[in-house]
């Protein structure tokens, strides 16, 4: 009985490495050629577009102009989100390797699993930083800044301008895929929390996007990029080596975190299930624009204390990484895997082809 135990045990452990070898060995050739299949695609869409293909044009323009400035939302939008879904990974890749590696390479960060970290937040930080600043720009120029009742007010907000009709459906396109990117790269600790959260953040912009509240959405996004620049800010400098400066920006970034993410967070949160009833009649009316009832609010309240409850996860983790600097060490995500990992298992990372020409071993 125990030798069939054993043996079953043997077995089923068997299964799982093949398993894992398998999904390892496929990672290795998505991110092998991932720059030139994304690119090939990209240069198709262009070429196509060039050509006058009326599927590539809704792929580089966004749709429904109504009058000056003025858009409407459909189903072509759809096309817009898949290209900038692919672009975004061939923009990523092509950064990664052809920038900020060789120059995480002339900084002299020698293991490529640091060269490659660096790499990812450095493209972090330039999108982060980017989309930020639009968003703000939109917001500051819009009724809703700092005004929670314009949410509501003048309800259903149907035609957008085209800034934010670029930003919103480029942000949507974006999250999308970083669900690619978590899965194709080593996993965090925290990667059902991640997984988790990035789907709750498509589900937000897709549905907020559809029923006309780009509004709110906007103002939630821009609480949210804030601290991920300031993050990805900190990550360069620590593995460029500026300790002091790196602790620093971690300190600016434990300051930014609980004032955007939980307090202007909260505040949303508040005003989505106080206000609506003073502005808005609560009716399902589509052909209206209408999509805001009592059950669809109750939707969006919910989703909001789940991002902020993922939220609270992450800052406990972010207050014991003020704790280590406060002990005098210094700051380091412990949502990350240990670097020690990483270099034990450097000869087992996932290379993308261009980059094992340059990746050395010193």
């Amino acid at each position: 009985m125990t030798s069939d135990l054993r043996s079953e045990k043997k077995k089923n452990q068997a299964t799982c490495t093949k398993q894992q070898q398998q999904t390892n060995s496929f990672k290795r050739r998505v991110l092998k050629y991932e720059l030139e299949i994304t690119g090939i695609i990209c240069l198709y869409v262009l070429g196509t577009y060039y050509l006058g293909d009326p599927k590539a044009m809704k792929c580089l323009s966004i749709s429904y102009r109504v009058g000056q400035g003025q858009y409407d939302k459909g189903r072509d939008d759809y096309y817009f989100v898949a290209f900038w879904v692919v672009a975004f990974t061939f923009l990523r890749a092509t950064a990664m390797r052809f920038f900020f590696h060789p120059i995480a390479k002339s900084v002299g960060i020698k293991p490529f699993s640091k060269r490659e970290r660096f790499a990812e937040q450095g493209w972090s930080f330039s999108y982060y930083s980017v989309f930020w600043t639009l968003g703000m720009y939109i917001m500051y120029h819009s009724p809703h800044w700092f005004n929670t009742s314009q949410y509501w007010i003048d309800y259903p907000h149907i035609l957008i301008s085209k800034e934010t009709k670029v930003y919103y459906l480029m942000q949507l396109a974006f999250w999308i895929q970083q669900v690619y990117t978590i899965h194709i790269e080593k996993r965090r600790k925290d990667h059902f929390a991640m997984v988790t959260h990035h789907f709750i953040t498509i589900l937000l912009i897709a549905s907020s996007y559809y029923t006309n509240f780009t509004r709110i959405g906007n103002a939630v996004l821009c609480c949210m990029d804030l601290s991920d620049i300031i993050l990805s800010l900190a990550k360069v400098l620590k593995y460029l080596g500026l300790s002091l400066t790196c602790d620093i920006t971690f300190g600016l970034f434990a300051l930014s975190w609980p004032i955007t993410r939980h307090i202007l967070f909260s505040i949303i949160i508040w005003a989505t299930t106080v206000e609506p009833a003073t502005y808005l009649d609560m009716k399902w009316e589509p052909e209206k624009g209408k999509y805001f009832t009592p059950i669809t609010q109750k939707i969006y309240i919910f989703l909001f204390v789940m991002l902020n409850i993922i939220m609270v996860y992450w800052f406990a983790m972010i207050v014991k990484v003020i704790v280590r600097v406060l002990k005098g060490k210094n700051a380091e995500d412990t949502r990350s895997d240990e670097e020690e990992d990483d270099d034990k298992q450097e000869g087992n990372h996932v290379d993308r082809k261009p980059v094992e020409n340059y990746k050395t071993r010193n």
